[in-house]
């Protein structure tokens, strides 16, 4: 995500997703607009009935199904260092954890897809970081070489696979919530690298903690709890080197039942390597990620 931008909120469609919709994996297998069959992408895990907290956590995978893999213009040495680089490795881990210390159970949702594939947080049509190659559908890696070649034939597919219906599902989640709760509150769940990648403004501060927020959708009250959360990491900058937070587009700007903030984790806090995270510091954030999570529900509660 390129820091001069903010963090785009993902376009989705009216429709709802069927009862195939379920507290935990949904069917193994769908069939995409070609007829042939891919893995499902995504996790929903049902929280308690009266938690309105939603964690959203959309770029934890490494997973790319073979027939996309094989359009990909990189050695297996290359792909797997853009993985390195492109993925928010155990962020899935950390909002589990945080289920262990929470009071109430907040709902999860877990994309169980490489943003690779398509990243789930970008407009379909007309991002801003399609002038990099990083729209919904990557053209371009984390340093710009060329990852799929331009124009790519199967983007409308892949929208249309995966990233519609993982829109639909994550609007379907902030409905439930309102209905139950009267209001959502997202916490979006990312991380990033120590250092920026080319298409990013390297003089941006890189701090443990961004915080990203929206100036409709995040209230100060929720900015204040994501910082008294994660006071542990000393260091919490708003808003750099990436801003703005998911908020469906069908509320967006409209529904100010539904709340959003961005929790960005610098790797480095809690991973030995790019790929291997550190049990203790997962542990740490996980308790801190839980206190935030109470502190939102206690909210929700006096409201």
């Amino acid at each position: 995500m390129n820091s001069a931008h903010t963090e785009q909120h993902a376009h989705v469609r009216n429709s709802r997703l069927d009862d195939r919709v379920t507290g935990r994996r949904q069917d193994d297998r769908s069939e995409n607009t070609c007829g042939r069959p891919v893995p499902h992408a995504i996790t929903v895990l049902p929280g308690d009935e009266e938690s309105p907290v939603v964690i959203h956590v959309p770029h934890s995978s490494r997973l790319i199904p073979p027939d996309i893999r094989a359009e990909l213009m990189l050695t297996d040495e290359n792909l797997a260092g853009e993985l390195d680089e492109a993925t928010d490795t155990a962020t899935d881990e950390i909002a589990l954890t945080a289920l262990t210390h929470v009071r109430l159970r907040p709902t999860i949702v877990i994309n169980h897809l490489s943003r690779l594939v398509i990243d789930p947080e970008r407009f379909p049509d007309g991002d801003p970081a399609e002038a990099f190659g990083r729209g919904a559908v990557y053209t371009r890696t984390c340093s710009g070489a060329p990852l799929r070649a331009e124009p790519y034939r199967r983007r409308a597919e892949l929208l249309e696979s995966f990233f519609r219906p993982y829109a639909d599902a994550v609007t379907d989640v902030v409905e439930n919530r309102l209905n139950s709760c009267g209001r959502a509150i997202v916490i979006d769940l990312h991380s990033y690298p120590e250092k920026p990648s080319a298409f990013e403004d390297p003089a941006a501060a890189r701090p443990p903690l961004c915080i990203g927020t929206d100036p409709r959708h995040t209230p100060p009250w929720l900015t204040a709890a994501a910082r008294g959360a994660f006071t542990s990491l000393a260091e919490i900058f708003e808003n750099t080197p990436y801003s703005g937070t998911y908020v469906p587009l069908r509320h967006y700007g409209i529904d100010d039942r539904v709340s959003s903030v961005m929790i960005e984790l610098r790797r480095d806090t809690y991973l030995s390597d790019p790929a291997a995270p550190h049990p203790e510091r997962i542990a740490q954030l996980g308790r801190n990620l839980a206190a935030l999570i109470d502190a939102l529900s206690d909210r929700a509660a006096d409201v």
